[in-house]
């Protein structure tokens, strides 16, 4: 059989088939490879965005609400100035907010996913921005903190104040009576003075924690009655202890006034603060 005839032979239709169907086989199985490859890089890639868009969306709910925190502490900071411009005797207390938004920011901020996921969705050019808002975001947490501890404190300092304060204003009523048994002391015009004095207290007393009503009483008492025996030894010695109960008074009264300029210094910075907030927070708040 010649050269010619084998080739022939070789080539045949039915081994031709078997070349041509192995290879329709594998190139499908190629393509299914390849196709099933970019499949998966599509569902991937699109998971991937999902879950920057879902942080930053997570990103962006914590934003506002603590923008609407600030908002609330700064407003009820107002609102306490306010009561002391009117009152400066009355503590005010600071409205408990249960919003933690910062603290929950404080933890976001320092996941790098959600760095990331910021970048990929804001650019590279916004960096700076994540790390001004990472800023704030630490100033607010701080901040907020310190205005409970600091309100705690002054709320203390003030309930000690008025207690001894009392206490004081008590004594002197005890020594008020006293001198009501002392006739060679003060004339008789002046220890029925002074009893009116105690009648109307017990009398007239509708709250114990008005302090103004305690102060007045001893007001009269020193400066309607007793001023007039100062050049009497007995009388001159007990002085001293309406003095130091009217100083206490003021104090009370000048520590909430520097109580009141405390809280009115931290409500602006918190509003300046938080115009730079929403500005930085632009696009997560849009």
């Amino acid at each position: 059989m010649s050269e010619i005839e084998t080739a022939k032979e070789f080539f045949d239709q039915d081994f031709l088939k078997d070349i041509i169907s192995a290879l329709i086989g594998t190139g499908t199985a190629l393509l299914v490879f390849y196709l099933t490859i970019l499949w998966d890089r599509k569902k991937e890639k699109k998971k991937s965005k999902d879950d920057d868009n879902n942080r930053v969306r997570h990103f962006s709910n914590l934003v506002k609400s603590s923008i609407g925190h600030v908002e609330t502490v700064a407003s009820n900071l107002d609102k306490m100035v306010s009561e002391y411009e009117k009152n400066n005797l009355d503590f005010q207390l600071l409205r408990f907010s249960p919003n933690k938004s910062f603290n929950r920011l404080e933890k976001l901020l320092k996941n790098e996913n959600y760095f990331l996921s910021y970048v990929n969705n804001f650019g590279e050019s916004k960096i700076k921005t994540f790390n001004n808002l990472s800023s704030e975001v630490d100033y607010f947490n701080m901040q907020i903190d310190q205005l409970w501890t600091m309100v705690e404190k002054s709320q203390n300092f003030d309930y000690e104040r008025k207690k001894r304060f009392k206490e004081q204003v008590s004594e002197l009523m005890n020594l008020t009576a006293w001198f009501t048994k002392q006739p060679e002391l003060l004339s008789d015009s002046d220890i029925d003075q002074l009893n009116s004095y105690i009648k109307e207290f017990y009398e007239n007393m509708k709250d114990e924690s008005d302090l103004n009503y305690f102060y007045e009483y001893i007001r009269k008492v020193l400066e309607n009655v007793l001023i007039k025996y100062t050049s009497n030894q007995t009388v001159l010695s007990h002085l001293p202890k309406f003095r130091d109960t009217s100083v206490l008074f003021r104090e009370i009264q000048l520590q909430n006034n520097n109580h009141k300029e405390e809280l009115k210094q931290i409500s602006e910075t918190l509003k300046n603060t938080l115009e730079k907030y929403k500005s930085d927070a632009s696009e997560l708040i849009k």
